[in-house]
């Protein structure tokens, strides 16, 4: 993992909270989501608690990730 603050694409790193959130999960969900799908965290900040350093993840990885779900029909019939 860098320390980097940035990702792939120019755009700031984010939290696992921050990731979940965009995708409507929670982090939990978030993490198991990015498992299944070999996303690995892209970096790392201390936390300001003291514990486990907060894992940041690339929003470029997370689209990439997105693009390979099949797509689902606009209008599917009742």
């Amino acid at each position: 993992m860098s320390t980097s603050r940035v990702g792939r694409d120019g755009r700031a790193l984010v939290t696992t909270t921050q990731a979940a959130y965009s995708l409507g999960m929670d982090p939990k969900q978030f993490r198991g989501w990015a498992r299944r799908r070999g996303i690995a965290p892209a970096g790392s900040r201390p936390n300001p608690s003291r514990g486990q350093a907060l894992a940041l993840w690339d929003l470029a990885d997370i689209n990439d990730a997105l693009r390979q779900l099949p797509q689902r029909a606009a209008c599917q019939e009742a």
